[in-house]
């Protein structure tokens, strides 16, 4: 499992290694730079001319020792700082005293600094920041983004909002992130990922339960976890112990978005699988799908009320066919005790007719939260947790607000999705994963591990996808068939 802390608690963590725990700053701060320095060596050990830019604060320090560790081995190193050393403090001080003694003094910034270098240590700002960077600093970002050379960030890339992924006015795009402690929720985030570049993490030797000392905002957990929520089949299962679904959607023009939704119920298990669609759909969708059992919507009052799960949303449109089917679900008394996925256009007629219970999951991308909070998608964005957050006090249940860095949350719990890829930024994603999550309900999952599992089956998916095809060519159908691949993982528990 992986612990997500906040900015500010990261540093109360730091604070109690060094106050509480009696561990020396300075030997944090040198294993810092001995960390950095050593994934310069392991993925450019043909650098051998280093720029170091370096703040006045902790991360300018871990800057000035990995100058230090460079210089030691050989290598040329030109040093640029934001102040005057006299200004320096603490650990920083004592590491900047430490490489005068080196022989090196700071340089004024230049272009050709970084036209000259092989590669360029971004340690000018560290995770306290909240402001946006302007002036001469902001003009240093620039010249570094635009000198296409690689960069190696300490803690995270200079100008990123470490809780949120926000990009304060402007932010170093990194190649490598080297972070500490704690795994800042910012670098998987919004747009921390197409900053961060590829992210490497080490506790710094510190023991488990100083970094403790501060309750996680977010956990991931790995698939094979998930997976083990699974309920095992018995020897005697049929169809019916299996799970049944109700799936509601497919308007005129949108019948494949609720095939896609009953295929992926199907492939990761699902017993039964009946469909709510318009008449004139259902010899296609049966001709398509055999399995799928298809009704009109003047059946959905039986056959929503012996299924265990309804899932609402895919291709339901925003007419009247679909509000009159968006209302028949979610307020008549007889649905009230069923589990049901929102997703798509379900969201948008939750919007118009705000309700709150219990034993739903909610699925939104950032512009269906957006419609649901009645704010914009930048602002949902910004701040995904506290989006999260706040469409789980509205509406309750359990929420999946997707995007880079899925998240997950029932009111209690908060799970991180590292999983995924860009590729799956397309049309009918969305629909498998609805499918998916209302599957595993019909199994017997609880509503956050069911999402929990679907997200991550759903992810992970769409990975093994990309690295067979590429991102550019993903298509959900194909999707669904490695969503069954990736069960067999359950079915070796029997």
């Amino acid at each position: 499992m992986i612990d997500f802390h906040t900015a500010q608690q990261s540093q109360a963590i730091d604070r109690f290694a060094i106050e509480t725990a009696g561990i020396p700053g300075l030997l944090l701060m040198k294993r810092a730079g001995l960390f950095t320095f050593q994934t310069l060596q392991n993925h450019f050990p043909k650098a051998k001319r280093l720029l170091v830019l370096c703040g006045s604060g902790n991360n300018g320090g871990d800057g000035l020792i990995v100058a230090q560790f460079a210089l030691l081995a050989g290598l040329e190193v030109k040093l640029v700082m934001t102040g005057l050393p006299k200004n320096l403090k603490n650990e920083a001080l004592l590491a900047y005293q430490e490489l005068v003694q080196l022989g090196i003094e700071p340089s004024a910034f230049d272009t050709k600094l970084c036209e000259e270098c092989d590669l360029i240590i971004d340690a000018l700002f560290g995770i306290g920041l909240d402001r946006e960077i302007t002036g001469i600093t902001a003009d240093w970002i620039k010249q570094v983004n635009a000198s296409g050379k690689p960069v190696i960030s300490i803690d995270l890339p200079s100008g990123l909002h470490a809780d949120t992924g926000r990009v304060l006015g402007v932010a170093v795009q990194a190649t490598h992130t080297c972070t500490f402690l704690t795994r800042k929720p910012g670098l998987y985030q919004f747009e921390g990922s197409d900053f961060a570049g590829k992210v490497h993490f080490s506790t710094l030797f510190l023991d488990r339960d100083i970094l403790n000392t501060q309750p996680a905002i977010a956990h991931n957990h790995s698939l094979k976890e998930w997976l083990k929520e699974l309920p095992l089949r018995r020897k005697n299962s049929h169809k019916g112990s299996a799970g049944s679904l109700c799936l509601i959607g497919g308007d005129r023009h949108m019948m494949g978005a609720i095939q896609m939704a009953g295929l992926a119920s199907l492939k990761v298990g699902t017993g039964l699988v009946k469909v709510i669609t318009h008449p004139e759909h259902g010899i296609a969708l049966t001709q398509a799908l055999p399995e799928l059992m298809c009704y009109p919507p003047e059946a959905l009052d039986d056959v929503a009320l012996n299924t265990r799960v309804i899932a609402i949303g895919p291709g339901l449109g925003l007419n009247d066919w679909g509000r009159q089917l968006f209302t028949q679900t979610v307020e008549s008394p007889e649905f009230h005790s069923k589990a049901k996925v929102m997703d798509a256009d379900a969201l948008k007629w939750l919007a118009q007719f705000p309700q709150k219970q219990d034993n739903w999951v909610l699925t939104p991308h950032p512009g269906e939260a957006a419609t649901l909070l009645d704010c914009t998608t930048q602002e949902v964005q910004q701040d995904r947790f506290s989006a999260i957050k706040t469409l789980q006090q509205k509406y309750g249940g359990v929420v999946v607000l997707k995007g880079n860095g899925t998240l997950v949350y029932d009111g209690k719990n908060m799970e991180l999705c590292l999983a995924g890829n860009p590729g799956m930024a397309v049309g009918g994603m969305g629909d498998i994963l609805t499918g998916t999550i209302g599957g595993l309900i019909a199994q017997g999952l609880p509503l956050f591990s069911a999402a929990c599992l679907g997200v991550s089956l759903h992810a992970h998916a769409g990975d093994i996808l990309a690295q067979q095809k590429g991102q550019l060519s993903l298509l959900p159908t194909e999707l669904a068939s490695i969503l069954s691949q990736l069960l067999t993982y359950a079915d070796s528990r029997s």
